[in-house]
């Protein structure tokens, strides 16, 4: 591995996730590099124009030119363009917000969502991530799993803003998750809500992705409930059917 692009690309993602722009000592800090080492690649990411630096706080924030290649990237996804129709479909169904997420590690990773005017409080943006352990889709990901405890242990390493999750909880409720094909959990990224995800398998069986179905708790529940599971797990049936996602 070439160190020096390794480094540089820790410097942007860093960037990239922090609330605003960040003084070099704080960067330095939070990649445990030398002061001169993380000037030098913050030289080289502004004269590609990956980042910028403000002149007045001499701060530092990723530029504009990430987004566009992550749009551009993006907008060639094959699974997300198969998905996408079936998102706005399950969207006038039940009138809620849903999400699709891939596995990226111990977390997940928001592709696209379709939420109504009204959404909750709070709904990923797309190009987010969340802990597995915190997630509807993340249990469905981690009920295909020979070992989820370190999923698990991330996931709480934190503790979350939604309803709190015991270790032993969330273990025993991924059988059920496996024996079912859906995940329900209350809480996690919000709490008051509730969340079904169900996965889209790949051709080899394992879950390459899953649909999420939110609401506030008192909504998604008695009938509605399970109309949304019905149409979810029906939605997803079909987009594995289609050619390899």
């Amino acid at each position: 591995m070439d160190t020096t692009v390794a480094k540089g690309f820790a410097v942007l993602e860093v960037l990239a996730r922090a609330k605003r722009p960040m003084r070099l000592s704080a960067l330095t800090e939070a990649l445990g590099l030398q002061k001169s080492n993380v000037h030098r690649l913050l030289s080289t990411l502004i004269e590609l124009g990956y980042v910028e630096k403000d002149a007045e706080t001499a701060r530092y924030f990723a530029s504009l030119k990430a987004w566009e290649l992550g749009v551009a990237i993006i907008s060639t996804n094959s699974l997300r363009r198969t998905v996408s129709p079936h998102l706005q479909k399950l969207h006038q169904q039940t009138q809620d917000t849903v999400l699709l997420a891939v596995p990226v590690g111990h977390e997940v990773l928001f592709l696209d969502r379709v939420a109504p005017a009204r959404a909750l409080r709070y709904t990923p943006l797309n190009g987010t991530r969340a802990p597995m352990a915190l997630t509807a889709a993340g249990r469905v990901f981690m009920s295909a799993m020979r070992s989820p405890a370190a999923a698990v242990a991330q996931g709480l390493a934190e503790p979350p803003a939604g309803q709190p999750f015991s270790p032993e909880e969330i273990l025993a409720d991924l059988p059920l998750v496996k024996q079912r094909g859906m995940a329900v959990i209350e809480g996690g990224l919000m709490e008051g809500t509730r969340s079904i995800s169900a996965a889209i398998h790949g051709p080899d069986g394992a879950p390459v992705a899953a649909i999420t179905i939110s609401a506030m708790a008192a909504r998604m529940s008695g009938e509605h409930l399970r109309e949304a599971s019905d149409a979810l797990l029906a939605a997803c049936g079909e987009i594995g059917e289609l050619a390899p996602v």
